[in-house]
């Protein structure tokens, strides 16, 4: 039997945001726990926008969810996500499985929805925790 698909989320839709699709998602998945991946965090202004990197030093933090119906959570996060479409902001997210660091130490794969192309005017956020940054 495969393992169940994961979805790591960084932005409005973690714990502690009081956004409308964090009730789909608590409705239709299982809260796993904190983690982190390897990458760099924008501000975005009502969202942020991530991206991998080669620094081991920079983490994005978020929340991990076990998705019970996989296929259909996801169908419904792409269409949320716009996933590639073009943003008016000029942000093209991509679902791409990274690895997740959880907060035990574990490691596991997980969906995330990614920007794809360039960032060199984004500002970033320090430290790559969202909730942190709009909720200091």
């Amino acid at each position: 039997m495969a393992a169940p698909a994961t979805l790591f989320v960084y932005g409005t839709l973690r714990k502690g945001f009081d956004h409308p699709m964090s009730k789909i998602l608590a409705d239709s998945a299982k809260y796993i726990g904190k983690g982190t991946f390897q990458g760099l965090l924008f501000d975005r202004g009502p969202y942020p926008a991530a991206v991998v990197s080669y620094d081991k030093h920079c983490r994005v933090h978020g929340d991990v969810y076990e998705l019970q119906e996989a296929k259909k959570v996801l169908q419904i996060m792409d269409e949320y996500e716009a996933a590639g479409e073009l943003l008016e902001t000029g942000v093209t997210f991509e679902r791409k499985q990274v690895e997740i660091r959880m907060e035990d130490g574990s490691r596991r794969m997980a969906w995330v929805y990614l920007h794809s192309g360039y960032t060199d005017h984004f500002i970033p956020i320090e430290g790559g925790d969202y909730l942190r940054f709009k909720k200091p």
